[in-house]
C-alpha cells in the first residue's frame, strides 16, 4: 500500500513540477558504477553518486536532505524509511541561473578540461530552476502523510560544492567533514530549534523570547542565493511553517493557523528591505505563542475540544446546551457534566464569556457600533448585551470604548 502511495505521488508530482522526481532503494545505488573520464554525463552521475554515498551512510526516518554536489546543483531527499530503505529525491534544479564566473571555478576545481565549458553551459541550460523552499514543503507534506508522522521534518546539508584539488579522494574529503565540528554544530543548532518550538508549542513568549536571543537562526543554515533578501525571506517562511507546525501541535485548530500563517506569508513576501526582515522573526514568534495560548485546546478531551471548537467558530449563532451537543453527538446532560468537570464552569457561563471576549476586541479594533457588536456576537438584544458585559468587565460596552480614547 505504502509503496503504491509512493509511486502515485512520484508520478504525480512529475507532472506538477519541472523537476525530475524519483522514489530509490540504496542497492540500486550500489549496482551502479560511472567512470568519471567517460562520456559527458557519466561523469555527471559519477559525480552525483559520489554524493548520494555520504547521505545513505546517515540519513535518518523523516529526515530531509539537501546535496548540494560539486556542479552547484541541488537534489531534495526525503528518507521515507531508513529501515525500509525507501528514499524520494528530487532533483537536479539550480535557484539561480549558473554563470560563467561559477562555470570556470567549476572545471578548475575538478580539474576539467576547458572544452568542457560548452557542455556544460548547455547541462545548466536543461537543469530547471525552482525555489528550494517549495522543494522543501512538498517533501514535508509527503512525508507527513506518506509516514504518519506530523513532526516537521529536519532538513540536513551535504554541501560538495567546494571541494578540494583532486589529489584527495571523495571518501577522504567526507571522512575529513567528519572530523570537523560541523555535526556537532548541526546538532546543537537543531537542539535548540526544537527547544523554541516547544515553547512557541506552549504558548510562552518570555522563554521563547530568550530561546531565539540565544540561538537567533541565521541565514547560513537555510538554503542559499546570492540575493540576501531572497535568502532572509526563504528563512522566514520555513520559520511559518515550523511555528505553524509547533501551535499545530499545541492544540491550535487549523482555521487559526490557516489565517495566521496565510498573513506571515503575504507580510514576508511583500517586505523590501532586510531591516524590515529581521525583525519579522520575534513577532512571528510572538504571534505563534499567543495564538498557541489563546486558542490551544490540547489539555481537554476530544469530545470537550468538538464543543469547544464548534463554539468557537459559531460565537454568532444562537448557540445552545442542546445545540452543542447535537454537534457532538452527546446528550446534553451528559456533555453539561463533562464540560464543568474539565472546564469548572458550565456552558453557558463559557459561550458568554467568549462573547464578552470577542466583543472586546471588536471594541478595540472596529469602529462598528454597539448593537452591530451584539449581533456580531449572537447577542442581538443590546440590553442583554450590556448586562453580560457590565457583568464580566465591571462597566458598560460603550463605557469601554470611550476609555480605549482616553488612552
Amino acid at each position: 500500500m505504502q509503496l503504491d502511495i509512493i509511486n502515485f505521488t512520484t508520478k504525480l508530482l512529475s507532472k506538477c513540477i519541472p523537476v525530475k522526481v524519483q522514489h530509490f532503494k540504496k542497492f540500486q545505488w550500489d549496482s551502479l558504477t560511472f567512470e568519471k573520464d567517460s562520456d559527458f554525463f557519466s561523469m555527471i552521475n559519477y559525480h552525483l553518486l559520489k554524493c548520494i554515498e555520504p547521505y545513505l551512510k546517515q540519513c535518518e526516518t523523516s529526515t530531509i536532505t539537501n546535496i548540494i554536489t560539486p556542479f552547484n546543483t541541488n537534489h531534495y531527499i526525503l528518507c521515507i524509511s531508513k529501515e525500509e530503505d525507501e528514499h524520494l529525491v528530487i532533483g537536479p534544479f539550480v535557484e539561480d541561473p549558473i554563470t560563467d564566473d561559477l562555470i570556470y571555478p567549476i572545471i578548475n576545481n575538478l580539474k576539467l578540461n576547458l572544452d568542457h565549458s560548452a557542455k556544460l553551459k548547455l547541462y545548466y541550460q536543461s537543469i530547471p530552476s525552482i525555489d528550494a523552499t517549495t522543494v522543501f514543503e512538498i517533501l514535508s507534506t509527503i512525508n507527513e502523510y506518506i509516514t504518519n508522522n506530523q513532526l516537521p521534518p529536519r532538513l540536513n546539508t551535504i554541501d560538495l560544492s567546494i571541494l578540494p584539488k583532486q589529489d584527495s579522494s571523495y571518501d577522504l574529503f567526507v571522512e575529513n567533514m567528519n572530523r570537523t565540528s560541523m555535526y556537532k554544530e548541526l546538532e546543537d543548532r537543531y537542539a535548540a530549534e526544537d527547544k523554541l518550538l516547544s515553547y512557541i508549542k506552549n504558548g510562552d513568549i518570555i522563554l521563547a523570547q530568550k530561546q531565539f536571543a540565544k540561538y537567533p537562526i541565521s541565514c547560513s543554515e537555510i538554503i542559499r542565493t546570492k540575493d540576501s533578501v531572497r535568502n532572509t525571506k526563504n528563512l522566514l517562511l520555513t520559520a511559518n511553517t515550523l511555528f505553524r507546525k509547533a501551535a499545530y501541535f499545541g492544540g491550535v485548530h487549523p482555521i487559526y493557523l490557516d489565517e495566521l500563517s496565510g498573513k506571515w506569508a503575504i507580510k514576508i513576501e511583500q517586505a523590501l528591505s532586510l531591516e524590515v526582515l529581521n525583525n519579522l522573526h520575534i513577532q512571528m514568534i510572538n504571534s505563534y505563542c499567543l495564538l498557541t495560548k489563546e486558542h490551544s485546546l490540547s489539555q481537554y478531551s476530544e469530545i470537550v475540544k468538538q464543543a469547544l471548537m464548534f463554539i468557537n467558530l459559531n460565537i454568532s449563532s444562537n448557540l445552545t446546551v442542546k445545540s452543542v451537543a447535537h454537534e457532538v453527538g452527546l446528550s446534553p446532560d451528559y456533555l453539561t457534566r463533562l464540560f464543568k468537570k474539565e472546564l469548572g464552569v458550565n456552558i453557558i457561563t463559557y459561550i458568554n464569556k467568549k462573547r464578552i471576549d470577542t466583543s472586546i476586541e471588536l471594541l478595540k479594533s472596529t469602529n462598528l457600533s454597539i448593537e452591530e457588536i451584539g449581533d456580531l456576537i449572537g447577542l442581538n438584544n443590546t440590553s442583554y448585551f450590556y448586562t453580560l458585559f457590565k457583568k464580566e468587565v465591571g462597566i458598560s460596552p460603550k463605557q469601554y470604548r470611550n476609555s480605549l480614547k482616553s488612552k
